[in-house]
């Protein structure tokens, strides 16, 4: 009896030590090098993690088919998107700049675009994560909440009236790399008539500043968000001095004075001092560009931000924030 049970013990050490082997193997001995795992692969950084947007999208709007301030107004969309696509002419960037133009009459009905085909049309862009899209609007303008001066903000084209919320709010939804909205039109909470257009010049056309306009619209990340006025302003159809870039009114032309300047400016927190000055040059005074927000994943940006909440600036300080 003795003798049977020692030999089913020893069938069953064996059978756990065969059970064992495998385990064993796997935590102590050098792995096979037919069987060896494979190096990782490494991950593809980000879309934020780019030093470049892939593409800069550009919706045109506009108020430019009634009369008034219509041919100012498509004179600055017309020099800025001329300005942007010499500064996208160079070799490799052929399908980087995408125009989504609704400063011209929809074509299947040969009349403006309406509120709702403006928001389809923003809405069906191809948008990709590491994308810029900038929203450029010359028109009319007003706001309605002096408590909340951008989101009041109601811009004015041909066929409809949107607020600057209605606008970025699908684009937002697109989470793209940055947004970039810049506005020519007035700020007024008031129904007042604008004064005088101011005399036209002119001046033969230069070259854009080429390293400029691709750092404003390649590196930024975040939200950009600048009107032409200052809140409760109305904003000039016409300009003083130089007009390199042939636009109609005095923010666009004060723009696209500095996009055709030799001063190299590397992000929108630099760039947005000169062009709040030249505004008030180019308006002969009248008004000054406004932000509402300068959120550019730039040093200067993130500096300022910084400051901002270690020692609060007052209510009219450099960038007019709200």
């Amino acid at each position: 009896m003795n003798t049977l049970l020692a030999a089913r013990m020893k069938l069953a050490f064996a059978a756990v030590l065969l059970l064992a082997v495998p385990v064993f193997t796997t935590l102590g001995a050098p792995p096979d090098k037919r069987t060896a795992a494979a190096p990782p692969v490494a991950a593809a950084p980000p879309a934020a993690a780019k030093p470049e947007a892939d593409k800069v999208h550009v919706v045109l709007l506009v108020f430019g088919h009634k009369g008034g301030i219509s041919a100012a107004c498509q004179k600055d969309c017309k020099g800025l998107r001329a300005a942007l696509e010499a500064s996208f002419a160079q070799e490799g960037d052929e399908g980087r700049l995408v125009f989504t133009d609704l400063s011209i009459k929809n074509p299947e009905t040969n009349k403006p675009y309406t509120g709702a085909e403006t928001m389809d049309a923003i809405k069906a862009m191809k948008v990709g994560k590491n994308d810029t899209v900038l929203l450029f609007q010359s028109g009319h303008g007003a706001m309605t909440d002096r408590n909340d001066p951008e989101g009041s903000h109601r811009l004015s084209m041909d066929g409809c009236t949107l607020s600057r919320t209605q606008i970025q709010k699908p684009v937002e939804a697109m989470e793209p790399r940055c947004i970039i909205f810049l506005s020519d039109c007035c700020s007024g909470f008031s129904a007042k008539k604008p004064g005088q257009p101011l005399p036209l010049e002119s001046i033969n056309i230069a070259e854009p500043n080429v390293q400029t306009i691709r750092n404003l619209t390649l590196k930024p990340r975040g939200i950009v968000s600048i009107t032409a006025a200052q809140d409760g302003k109305l904003a000039q159809a016409a300009f003083r001095g130089t007009n390199p870039g042939k636009a109609g009114s005095a923010f666009t032309v004060a723009l696209l004075r500095l996009w055709y300047n030799d001063t190299v400016y590397a992000d929108w927190g630099e760039f947005f001092p000169a062009l709040r000055s030249e505004t008030g040059l180019a308006s002969g005074g009248s008004h000054e560009a406004r932000a509402f927000q300068l959120r550019d994943g730039s040093i200067t940006a993130a500096y300022i931000g910084y400051m901002q909440n270690v020692r609060p600036l007052p209510a009219m300080h450099l960038y007019n924030w709200r």
